[in-house]
C-alpha cells in the first residue's frame, strides 16, 4: 500500500484537529485559587448545546477554575456522581473564577 504526501498530511491535520487542547482546568486546595494542587487539558469538550457526551470521571482538589480558555468561551459543569450523574455541585466560566468541586466526582465542558 502506498500513501501519497497529499493523503499523510491530511492525516496528520486531522490528528492534530482532533487532539487539540480547548481549555485547561486548574484545581487548587484554597477559595482564593492561588495554592495550585494540578490541572486537566481538556480536548474532547463540545460546542455548547451542541449534544454529544463529554463527561470525563475525575477528582483532585477543593476548588477549581478554567484558567485558559481556548475557543470564543468556556463553560464547566462539575457533578456529585461519576458519569455526570448526581447533582451539579458548580459551574466554572471563562477564566479568573474559582468553584467549589471538592465533592466533584466528574465534569463536563463546552465552548462556544
Amino acid at each position: 500500500m502506498q500513501f501519497s504526501t497529499t493523503s499523510l498530511l491530511a492525516v496528520l491535520t486531522a490528528a492534530s484537529f482532533t487532539a487539540a487542547e480547548q481549555m485547561k482546568i486548574n484545581y487548587y486546595s484554597n477559595n482564593a485559587c492561588s495554592a495550585y494542587t494540578g490541572q486537566v487539558d481538556v480536548t474532547w469538550a463540545t460546542e455548547l448545546y451542541g449534544g454529544g457526551n463529554n463527561c470525563y470521571n475525575y477528582h483532585f482538589s477543593n476548588y477549581a477554575n478554567i484558567a485558559n480558555c481556548y475557543e470564543d468561551s468556556c463553560l464547566c459543569d462539575f457533578y456529585s456522581g461519576q458519569n455526570c450523574a448526581g447533582s451539579s455541585v458548580g459551574q466554572a466560566t471563562g477564566s479568573g473564577n474559582c468553584v467549589y468541586v471538592q465533592n466533584a466526582q466528574s465534569f463536563a465542558c463546552y465552548y462556544t
